[in-house]
C-alpha cells in the first residue's frame, strides 16, 4: 500500500492538470450534446462491404441510456442471426471526457477479441462525429480503425466504419449503419 501511494504522489507531481481527487471539471454543457443526441431506441439497417462493393445486409436494434447527468450513453447493440450472418451483440459506453479533451467510447463485441477504445471529436458544422481506435488483433498487430457518425436530423443518424490497411494506411470500408428512432 506504501508503494501505491508513493506512485500515486510521484504521478501527481507530474501531472499538474488533473483535478483532485473528487473534484469536477467545468465542461460546456454544449459539449454533451452530441452524446444526448443517441438516446433512446433505434432500428439499424446495416449493410456489410467486401472489396469495397455491398455484401450483404442484416436489420438489428441499438438501445441507447443515458446516465443520470447525461454525459455519458450506453450502447446495446443486437443483430439477430440470418442466413448469411452469425447473431452478433455489442456493447460499449462513450461521452466526453474531460481530462482527455476528447469523446472517448469503449466498446465489445461478438466479433472482436479484445476491447476496442475510440476517441472522437465533434464538428459541429457537419453534426458529424470523427473517431479513431487502434485494436490488437491477436496476433501481436494492432489494427487501425476510422468510423464517422453523420446525424442527418434528430431521428436519423449514418454510422460509417472504415479499416486502415496493415502494410499500406490505404482505407477500405467495412459496414454502413443507416439508423433510426423508433417513435417514443
Amino acid at each position: 500500500m506504501i508503494r501505491f501511494a508513493c506512485a500515486l504522489a510521484a504521478f501527481l507531481l507530474f501531472v499538474p492538470n488533473l483535478p483532485a481527487l473528487g473534484q469536477q471539471l467545468t465542461v460546456p454543457d454544449t459539449v454533451y450534446e452530441a452524446v444526448r443526441a443517441e438516446a433512446g431506441t433505434w432500428d439499424a439497417e446495416v449493410t456489410f462491404f467486401s472489396g469495397g462493393k455491398p455484401s450483404g445486409t442484416a436489420k438489428g436494434v441499438q438501445v441507447n441510456t443515458l446516465l443520470a447527468n447525461g454525459h455519458w450513453i450506453v450502447n446495446e447493440f443486437k443483430i439477430p442471426r440470418t442466413e448469411q450472418f452469425p447473431a452478433y451483440e455489442g456493447h460499449g459506453m462513450w461521452g466526453y471526457d474531460p481530462v482527455a479533451k476528447s469523446y472517448v467510447d469503449t466498446w465489445i463485441d461478438t466479433n472482436d477479441g479484445a476491447v476496442r477504445t475510440a476517441y472522437g471529436y465533434w464538428h459541429e458544422a457537419e453534426k458529424t462525429m470523427a473517431w479513431s481506435a487502434k485494436q490488437p488483433d491477436g496476433q501481436g498487430r494492432f489494427v487501425d480503425y476510422r468510423f464517422n457518425v453523420e446525424y442527418k436530423d434528430k431521428d436519423t443518424r449514418l454510422y460509417t466504419f472504415w479499416q486502415l490497411g496493415l502494410v499500406r494506411p490505404t482505407q477500405f470500408i467495412r459496414l454502413q449503419i443507416l439508423f433510426k428512432r423508433r417513435p417514443a
